[in-house]
């Protein structure tokens, strides 16, 4: 009998080769050949799901997105209820940071959005949709209703110009944390931040 093929699970697996090949050597090394040699399989057999370079590279960001909104789900849901304001805004922007193994990873899969470019075709909903976290955060620091829908652009400019510092602040953040780790250690990292979002919370009295 024919060997029947469980497609879900296949994608599983190229999907965990994809994600091997990036944590260890970059998205710049993403190709067809490379994550099919990962997963052990014919570069055919790939194709037969990802046609492109672009397709995997676009599949690795999704992925990324889905393991960062469920730790943060799952960080709303298990977070302290008597944390601070700031606290409890560090714990969701801590998510967005490479502060250990998994998270650089996810950093590394970040780098694909220099390489695809316009190409993503999720390329503004992604932009959107991080900037909306932001929104929610200093909404939160500065005491705030809850935004209904944080993607589009708030009325507050107080929101809207913080929300932009911290955005390019938790980038940069993480760029330091990437390429000089002696000196941004987790820890450091983590102080830097809360400094960052107390100044924010003061700024709003």
């Amino acid at each position: 009998m024919p060997k029947i093929v469980d497609h879900e699970e296949r994608r599983r697996a190229l999907a965990e080769a994809l994600w091997r090949v990036i944590a260890r050597s970059g998205p710049q090394t993403v190709s067809i050949r490379t994550v099919a040699a990962e997963a052990g399989l014919s570069s055919g057999a790939l194709r037969h799901y990802f046609q492109t370079r672009e397709e995997l590279l676009v599949f690795a960001l999704d992925l990324s997105e889905e393991r960062v909104v469920r730790r943060m789900r799952e960080h709303s849901r298990d977070q302290d209820p008597d944390a601070t304001v700031v606290e409890r805004a560090a714990g969701f922007a801590e998510h967005m940071l490479p502060l250990d193994e998994i998270r650089r990873a996810e950093y590394r899969v970040w780098e694909a959005t220099g390489i695809i470019g316009e190409r993503d075709p999720r390329l503004e909903e992604r932009w959107n949709q991080q900037r909306g976290l932001y929104r929610q955060l200093v909404g939160a620091l500065g005491g705030l209703p809850r935004l209904d829908d944080p993607a589009r652009t708030h009325p507050d400019p107080w929101l809207e110009d913080w929300a932009s510092f911290l955005h390019t602040f938790v980038d940069g953040l993480s760029l330091q944390i990437m390429v000089n780790p002696d000196q941004v250690p987790p820890d450091t990292a983590r102080a830097r931040l809360r400094a960052f979002l107390t100044h924010v919370e003061s700024s709003r009295r």
